[in-house]
Formats: structure tokens, C-alpha cells, sequence
């Protein structure tokens, strides 16, 4: 197996896998690892997590195969294809208009994406710093508190506030 063409080598904690890949749980389990909920998945590498459960080379390349494939999939590693997601001027205003009748300035802007039935909807809140799993992203010197699954549905994606003729408005998310 060729070393320099994969995606993930081996080498990676199962946690570190796991944040940049949160799908990676259902490979993983798939091929008899229940790495997801084992405390050691922060201090083992995958190599070594397939070496403790006894599997041979054969067995920890196909596994490995496949979270190439899935993340070659996904999209996680093309750097050239991610293009970060953006707030405009207006969503900047009113995000630190929120954060000061709420008394969080300088708190980040968490955005949770979920899909439920092919439909997305979002979950809006600030924090004052990342979760652990976060990717940060800064637009407009407001940080972006994205999970790595939020940030993969939100990449290219134009984040803006709209207000109506019937006083209704919001963030407005948009792919672009």
C-alpha cells in the first residue's frame, strides 16, 4: 500500500480520526472496532488499536482502505474544494448586536447543522470557546464554532441576516 497517496495513514489517534471524520464511527464498527466509545481511542493510535484487537495487515489495510475511500468521499482532505463558510456585514451587526443584549461579547457564534429526513436545520448559540471536536473559523473577525459534520454541510456557504417588509427576520444561510 502506498503511503504517500492515503488520506489517513495509520499513524492518527482513533480520536483525532474520529473529530475530522465523525462518519469514520460507522467504518470503524463495521470491521468489529468499537473504538467510539473506548476512553483509549484519545491515547491509541489506529495502528495500534487494530494490533491490540489482533488484526493482521491485510485486515488493518482493508479497514484503512475504506476510510480513505469515505473521506476521499467527503471531501475532507481537498483542501482546494473547501471553501470556508462566510458571514456578511449585516449577520457581523447583528451578531454583536446578540452578543451584547445577551452580555457575550467576545463569545464565539456556534452553528449546529443537523439533517433530518433530507431536510437541514440549524441550531444558533454563543459560546465561550470551541468544543474540543470545533473547527474554528473567522470571517469578519467573528469566530465560527463549527463541528467538523456543521462545517462540512456550512463549507461555501454565505451566512447573512434578512429582514422583511413583515418584520420578520434571521440568519439566512446560503450555498453559494
Amino acid at each position: 500500500m502506498d503511503k504517500k497517496k492515503l488520506l489517513f495513514t495509520g499513524d492518527e489517534l482513533i480520536s483525532e480520526i474520529l473529530k475530522q471524520m465523525p462518519e469514520a464511527h460507522h467504518i470503524l464498527l463495521a470491521h468489529g472496532l468499537s473504538c467510539v466509545g473506548c476512553h483509549i481511542n484519545n491515547y491509541e493510535t489506529l495502528k495500534q488499536g487494530c494490533a491490540g484487537h489482533g488484526y493482521n495487515d491485510e485486515e488493518f489495510n482493508y479497514l484503512l482502505t475504506d476510510l480513505n475511500d469515505a473521506a476521499k468521499e467527503l471531501v475532507i482532505f481537498n483542501k482546494k474544494t473547501q471553501k470556508k463558510p462566510w458571514i456578511t456585514q449585516k449577520a457581523k451587526e447583528k451578531i454583536l448586536e446578540f452578543q451584547k443584549e445577551q452580555k457575550k461579547e467576545g463569545f464565539g457564534f456556534k452553528i449546529e447543522v443537523s439533517k433530518t429526513e433530507g431536510e437541514l436545520s440549524y441550531f444558533l448559540n454563543f459560546l465561550e470557546k470551541p468544543e474540543t471536536s470545533d473547527i474554528i473559523v473567522e470571517s469578519l473577525n467573528i469566530k465560527l464554532f463549527l463541528s467538523p459534520e456543521s462545517f462540512r454541510f456550512l463549507m461555501g456557504s454565505e451566512i447573512d441576516f434578512i429582514e422583511n417588509n413583515n418584520g420578520e427576520s434571521g440568519f439566512k444561510i446560503d450555498q453559494k
